[in-house]
């Protein structure tokens, strides 16, 4: 069962990963509008603010912030390289999973996606403003987390393509349920500069 990386990837590129997973299921046929995949996230207004001492970095050429603790590592995955960010809190108590944000750029497959194709895959896709973006789509949900179906998680994939180098970045994770997830992801997405 792939929650969001896998299948979008694989609509994208025609390869797999093991980014995220939950509880969907991808056999859905794609004629008809598949079940909705976990709770529908919608992007929100910043908190004037809230970014204020989160740290500034970047990933070849995107500027962004993140949540002041966290901390990164370069990473190669199956969408090309990138940094991972990880909170210090684990996801739960004696977990060692932790919330995180994923950043690929340029991502392997330079083709955004369509948000009505993903949402009749069953996913929450629309498109978002992002500063100096031609595009950007963002798909995000409220589900069961990858790592440990016990514990709820606001999974997010967003794509973003520059307006001033037609890059396409990927940025995706998992934030914590509820009101705090929420408020990571309405902030961190006006902080790309693409």
């Amino acid at each position: 069962m792939v929650l969001l990386a896998g299948l979008l990837v694989g609509l994208t590129a025609g390869t797999a990963t093991t980014a995220t997973a939950g509880t969907a299921s991808v056999s859905c046929s794609v004629a008809a509008d598949c079940p909705k995949v976990g709770t529908e996230v919608k992007l929100g207004a910043p908190t004037p603010g809230a970014t204020d001492k989160w740290q500034k970095t970047k990933t070849n050429g995107v500027h962004y912030k993140v949540p002041a603790k966290w901390t990164g590592e370069k990473i190669v995955g199956d969408g090309g390289k990138g940094h991972e960010w990880t909170s210090p809190q684990a996801t739960s108590e004696g977990s060692d999973q932790h919330w995180r944000i994923l950043v690929q750029s340029p991502f392997v497959d330079q083709t955004m996606p369509k948000p009505k194709e993903l949402n009749k895959l069953g996913y929450y896709a629309s498109y978002v403003k992002v500063e100096g973006a031609t595009k950007a789509v963002l798909v995000a949900a409220q589900t069961d987390h990858w790592g440990d179906p016990s514990v709820k998680t606001i999974d997010f994939q967003l794509w973003v393509k520059s307006e001033r180098t037609g890059v396409v970045t990927r940025f995706m994770g998992e934030l914590p349920p509820g009101k705090k997830g929420k408020f990571l992801l309405n902030n961190f997405v006006p902080t790309i500069q693409p």
